[in-house]
C-alpha cells in the first residue's frame, strides 16, 4: 500500500526535510517565528490548532512534521478563520467611551 503525497509535501521535504523548525515554518507561512510561536500557543484559529497538533519537541528544539504541515496547507485551514467585524475594545476603553458619549 503506497501513500500518494501532494506537491506541497514534496516541496517541503526537498527544501526542509521531514521536520521543519519554527524558523522554517515561519518562512513557509510568510510570518515571523515569534508571531507563529504566540499564535500556536494561543490556538485561537483552526490553522494554529492544527499546527499545534503537528509539533514535536526533541529536547529543547521544536519541530513540525512536514507531512502534517503540507496537509494543513493543502486543506486551506488558514483561509477559513473568522475575522472580527468590529475591532476588539477592552472593558476599560468601553467604559471611557460610554462616559464620553462615543458609540461603542
Amino acid at each position: 500500500m503506497t501513500e500518494s503525497h501532494s506537491d506541497t509535501y514534496h516541496y517541503l521535504l526537498t527544501h526542509y526535510g521531514p521536520l521543519l523548525t519554527l524558523e522554517h515554518l515561519a518562512e513557509v507561512m510568510h510570518s515571523t517565528p515569534d508571531a507563529l510561536r504566540m499564535a500556536i500557543s494561543r490556538q485561537r484559529q483552526p490553522l494554529t490548532e492544527a499546527l499545534a497538533q503537528s509539533r514535536r519537541q526533541v529536547g529543547r528544539r521544536l519541530f513540525f512534521e512536514a507531512r502534517r504541515v503540507a496537509e494543513i496547507i493543502d486543506q486551506g485551514d488558514g483561509a477559513t478563520h473568522k475575522r472580527r467585524t468590529k475591532p476588539h475594545v477592552k472593558p476599560r476603553q468601553r467604559a471611557r467611551r460610554a462616559r464620553s458619549g462615543q458609540r461603542p
